[in-house]
């Protein structure tokens, strides 16, 4: 029977080794204004190369709630000239289990991730295509053709992660904050600390191909910020299993200057501006 309150052993499973299991889909990159991204990166954080990586894939088992469909948009950062890993500027999630991934990931690991209007994800024999919409547009499309990627040294970048049926590693860095509300009743961001979420996947299918991508922005989502230069490439993936282990906290940050880098991906124009909003009948 349920209750408002629950027992110690469903606390001490809350959240116990977050995985996104069964987890298939499109992977992919492409070269970018090398200007424009770095300007989104926060200190102490560096830009690795002026590409832009992401995936539109169907989580099939998460182990925290319902299967659902995501979308993410990240760069290759570098913490210190020594650890390596992605700093996503965006995750959308849509379908039966997204409410549960967006609090799993936001409030458990301060991952940016708000919730998408529509995902699809489709594949025919060798090809494949996904879009992404949101507030009225469509926001990401991109097709995968099996063959040939479009500039194969793209296949450094996916090559240790896509290792086929060899368990891989990899670090994720977003930045865990709190809001606190002051007399005058503002919020401010406080407590702003840089961490790293690592993953181990396992990858048991692998397909490269040629990617075709097209962006498009509102003013709470604004894809188009980083043009595409360059396709070069992308992957249809299966992960068997894929699961968050270790948060490894680096280093507090300069509050007020990080906060705004914080907002677009986690939060809607409409938190700071009531007149910003949408009717829907």
């Amino acid at each position: 029977m349920s209750s408002y309150v629950v027992s110690q052993e469903d606390v001490k499973n809350f959240l116990n080794l977050p995985s996104m299991n069964d987890q298939e889909g499109i992977s992919f990159a492409y070269a970018t204004d090398p200007d424009a991204l770095a300007k989104l990166i926060p200190a102490p954080l560096k830009l690795v190369a002026p590409v832009v990586c992401g995936y539109v894939v169907h989580m099939g088992k998460p182990s925290f709630g319902g299967p659902y469909l995501e979308q993410t948009l990240f760069a290759l950062v570098s913490y210190k000239d020594k650890m390596m890993g992605s700093y996503p500027l965006t995750l959308l999630l849509h379908g039966p289990g997204a409410e549960a991934g967006l609090v799993a990931g936001r409030e458990g690991a301060g991952i940016p991730k708000k919730l998408a209007d529509h995902i699809e994800l489709r594949r025919n024999d060798n090809s494949a295509s996904a879009t992404v919409e949101r507030h009225g547009k469509t926001l990401l499309s991109v097709d995968w053709e099996a063959g040939d990627v479009n500039d194969p040294s793209i296949l450094q970048t996916f090559g240790s992660q896509f290792a086929l049926n060899k368990e891989s590693e990899m670090n994720s860095f977003f930045f865990t904050h709190d809001l606190v509300q002051d007399k005058q009743g503002a919020n401010h961001f406080e407590n702003v600390e840089l961490v790293a979420t690592q993953m181990k996947s396992l990858a048991d299918r692998v397909e490269p191909g040629k990617l075709s991508i097209q962006l498009a922005s509102t003013e709470d989502d604004p894809f188009g910020e980083l043009p595409v230069l360059k396709p070069l490439g992308a992957m249809w993936y299966h992960f068997a299993t894929s699961t968050m282990f270790n948060t490894l906290h680096l280093e507090q940050v300069d509050a007020d200057k990080t906060a705004p880098y914080l907002i677009t991906g986690r939060y809607d124009r409409s938190m700071m501006n009531p007149l910003a909003t949408t009717y829907i009948i």
